[in-house]
Order: C-alpha cells, then structure tokens, then sequence
C-alpha cells in the first residue's frame, strides 16, 4: 500500500470535514518541508514551537532548512510546567503562547512536537485566528490529525475543540530515532481502536448516539496499514514506521470525519486519563498515554468478553434500577474519591448519571435486543489475547505494574474513570449492571504483573 498516497485520497475524498491538506512521511521530510508548508501558510513570520526534547529531535533541523529556504520565523521556548520537568497542555500552557501570538505579527504557528506540542500550538493558534502545522517528533499517539485538543483542566483531562494543523510532516528518521516507548505508546494508542469502536457502537445502540460507518470505514483503512507491523517498530523498520504513522495520521481524520473523538476513544482511555489526572493532583506516578492505553486496552477487551459471556436472562433490569444510588448519594461518594479533583468531575459525572427511567429503558432494550446489539458491538472486537500478543511483539507494556502504577491505584482507575467523561462505554456498562467492581478485580488478577 502506497501510504501518501492513500491519505491524499482521503484528504481530497473528505475535504469538506477536514482542516489538514496535506500530510507528508517521508525519510527525507525535513529536508522537504520547507516547500510543502510554503504552498499552505501565509508568507510572513511563523512562530515555531517546541521544547528541549523536540528542538533537539527535529526543531533545529527544521528550522535551519527554513533558514536555507529564506523564510522568517521566531522561536518560541515552550516552558516546563511549575510541577513538572516538562510541558503540561493547560490553560496556563496556553495562555503564555496566545499572548505571545498576540504580542507579534505572526501568520501561522508550527508545532515541533507530538501530543502536548501539538495540543497546544494547535489550540493557542485556532483561538488567535491564525493556521498551524506540525513537525511531528515521535509516534507516540494518534492526535495529530484532529480537531480537539487534551487540555488538563481543573486538574481534568478534557477534550476541547479546535483546528487541525494545516500541514503534518513526519520523518521517518526522526520517528525511528525517538524512545522506544514513546514508538510503543503510538502502538498503544491505536490498537485500542477495536474496543473504543465497539464502545461507540455500543453507545449508539442504547443511547441512540450518533455512529458513522464512513469514519468506520476510515479507521479500518488505517488499521490495516498495522498488518505485520508491530513485531518490527524496534528495529527502525522503515516500512514499519511508516505503516505506524500512516494509522495514527488517519485515526486522527477519522476523528475529525466523526466529528468526535468517539471512533478512537472508549473506556481504555478514561482509564489512561484517570492516570494521568491523579499523577498531576496527587503527585503519583504515570505513563506515557498510548502505554496506558494499550493495557486500558486489555482490559476493556476483557469486560467485553465477560459481556458476551452473560445470559440476558439473568439481568434484573427492576433489581438493577431498584439499586440506582441517588445523584446526591453518588455525588457524595465521588467527592470521597475524587478529593481536591471533585469540583472538575462533577461537570462530566452529573450529565451521565442516569435517573432511573433512563437506566431502565437502557438495559430493557439491552436484554430485549441482545442479539442484535452484541452482533454489532463486537464486529470489530478482538480478544484480549490477540491484542497482549501484538503489544508484546512490539515491546509495549501489558501490565498495569509494568506502568509504575500500584495495584489499588489501577483499581480505582478501572472502576473510579467512568465518572470523568460523559461518554458512554463498557465500563458505564458493568456498572449499570453491577459487575464492575468484580470484572475490575478478575481483570487485575490477569494484567497486575
């Protein structure tokens, strides 16, 4: 498969939902760049932004080849998070570079990066009304491509819209330089998708949700670029990385096509942002996302096997809703768990608590339409053996203590995450049906250590 020429199929084929034009993966991309960016930028100053990691990976090579190329830019230095050794996608990440922007004449914003970078070049610039780009520098997740940005806010990690970089350049040099978690962090976060999309299904089956076959359609077609290649990403495979990239460049389109993160994004990654949210407030340990994703992965895959398994027969949809806690005796309960972070959860908690009637009418037409909604949900579900298989191939971790992360930690992100999106997933499910805690304490005797 020639893979630029596939997503330049699906940039002209899905135009009208997408902001990118062009996307480049390449031995040679650096080097090219320049040109591409010129044909769809503004001419005038870019401003370019990275980090110590990313100036070192592929910002001092880019920006030599625009000094090369006779174009103007400035250099702005992300800085590190007051808490951190690195930069957090925050608002006050965010703010610093929008009054940057706002503080010069600059047409357009480059990110020299990868998630966080991304994120939030991507968003300082939608807010200043100008383009932007991306110099990506590891193949460590799957949002280059897409119209939101992960913004930790009020110590939550959120979704937030915004635009697309214009332009994606990716060099297959760089990438395979990069570590190799962060080339197993892309992995996982792309091999979540046959889970996340029976999440999506399952939604749109019992809450009547929007689904898109065409963004199905897409995500398959990024999915097969995977074919064969997860045993060869640590061993700078060029065909191999390229194959990584082109998945991850068009699960991004396909989120964008959706108009929602959904087609990419289910119960495997609540469990990741849990991790991330609690390592932020509470000074706790973490992972790089796509690391997190991929055993969040194993483990959805898991509940949804114990789904399958059940009689429907067996669901007391009167017992179940008989045992629906109050909104006030939940909320009381989330502030328990959730501490300093309870303020920011609620928002997402208390739109997805269902009242009783809406519980009922769910899991009645679960029970009545079983065969139906289980045929559809798991088209596109792998077991958790196929997915562990391919993880260990590519030296990507597959236990939760391979994460740093202590065991009644990953507990509580199995059974604590469904409260910090409103977006229904297996994991609202098992809760609903009251086997959460249960599948949650089966799944760690498989995927602790």
């Amino acid at each position: 498969m020639d893979i630029n020429a596939t997503i330049e199929d699906l940039l002209t084929r899905y135009a009208e939902h997408l902001d990118t034009r062009a996307i480049l993966i390449a031995k040679d991309a650096i080097t090219r760049s320049p040109a591409l960016l010129s044909e769809h930028l503004p001419k005038g100053t870019w401003l370019v932004a990275g980090d110590a990691n990313t100036w070192a990976a592929a910002g001092d090579a880019f920006t030599a080849a625009l000094e090369r190329a006779g174009i103007d830019f400035t250099r702005y230095d992300v800085p590190d998070h007051h808490e951190h050794p690195h930069p957090v996608c925050d608002a006050a990440s965010i703010a610093a570079l929008q009054d940057f922007i706002a503080a010069g004449d600059y047409v357009a914003g480059v990110a020299i990066g990868a998630g966080t970078i991304n994120d939030i070049v991507k968003f300082a610039t939608h807010t200043a009304g100008i383009p932007a780009a991306c110099i990506a520098t590891a193949p460590s997740m799957n949002g280059f491509t897409s119209k939101i940005a992960a913004i930790l806010s009020d110590g939550v990690k959120t979704t937030n819209g915004c635009h697309a970089p214009i332009v994606v350049v990716a060099d297959i040099d760089v990438m395979n330089a990069s570590p190799s978690r962060m080339i197993a962090s892309g992995l996982g976060d792309l091999i979540s998708k046959p889970v996340s999309n029976a999440d999506w299904r399952l939604s749109a089956e019992l809450n009547g949700t929007f689904h898109s076959d065409e963004a199905m359609e897409v995500i398959e077609l990024g999915a097969a670029m995977l074919d064969g290649v997860a045993p060869r990403l640590q061993h700078s495979d060029d065909d191999a990385m390229a194959g990584l990239l082109g998945s991850l460049m068009i699960s991004g389109l396909a989120m964008s096509i959706a108009g929602s993160s959904s087609p990419a994004s289910g119960g495997e990654h609540l469990i990741s942002h849990y991790i991330d949210m609690t390592a932020h407030a509470f000074d706790q340990s973490y992972d790089f996302h796509g690391c997190q994703v991929g055993v969040g992965t194993l483990t959805t895959a898991l509940f949804y096997e114990k789904l399958a398994a059940l009689d429907p027969s067996t669901i007391d949809v009167d017992a179940r809703v008989d045992a629906l806690a109050t909104w006030d005796d939940h909320d009381a309960l989330l502030a328990t768990r959730f501490k300093k972070l309870h303020g920011a959860v609620v928002k997402h908690a208390r739109p997805a608590y269902p009242s009783p009637d809406v519980l009922r009418a769910r899991l009645s037409k679960l029970v009545e339409n079983w065969d139906d909604v289980m045929t559809k949900v798991k088209r596109t579900l792998r077991t958790c053996a196929e997915i562990e298989e391919e993880l260990r191939s590519a030296d990507a971790p597959v236990r939760y203590a391979e994460l740093d992360i202590a065991r009644d930690r990953s507990r509580d992100a199995i059974t604590w995450s469904k409260d910090i999106r409103n977006r229904y997933t297996i994991l609202h499910l098992a809760w609903e049906l009251g086997l959460l805690e249960e599948w949650a304490d089966e799944a760690l005797e498989r995927l602790y250590e």
